[in-house]
């Protein structure tokens, strides 16, 4: 029988293959988490949706849209907490794969708020605005 080195001896009777396969798991877990709300680009809006609004319109429909965008984006972090708890207790996304996928509401939700904002300071903020 050939002699083992002590490095191999205090890696244990798995050695460096389970250090690599626990490295790789951790790297799998951690790129299968939601993505943060922050992360999510905005979707392409026209901002012709929203030239039949008025200025004051348009303010309402702008913290109609960031409601909404607050809600999703709470919604998105509790799914990261959940999908990192499922990863270090039960080694899967537990609560993304359950849930249906909100990224593109939170991608339009954006898009919708650039395109609100685009038109306000098209039309709104060169004359006074009146409430």
């Amino acid at each position: 029988m050939p002699p083992v080195s002590d490095a191999r001896r205090r890696a244990g009777p798995h050695g460096a293959g389970a250090f690599r396969a626990a490295a790789l798991a951790a790297a799998l877990a951690l790129g299968a988490c939601a993505q943060t709300p922050e992360s999510i680009a905005p979707a392409a809006v026209d901002e012709g949706r929203y030239g039949y609004l008025t200025c004051p319109e348009m303010g309402h429909e702008m913290a109609r849209l960031n409601r909404g965008l607050a809600n999703l984006a709470t919604e998105q972090s509790a799914k990261r907490v959940n999908d990192a708890v499922g990863w270090t207790h039960l080694l899967h996304p537990a609560h993304s794969a359950r849930t249906h996928d909100i990224r593109s509401w939170i991608a339009l939700h954006k898009g919708e708020l650039e395109a609100v904002e685009r038109a306000m300071a098209r039309r709104c903020f060169r004359a006074p605005v009146r409430f």
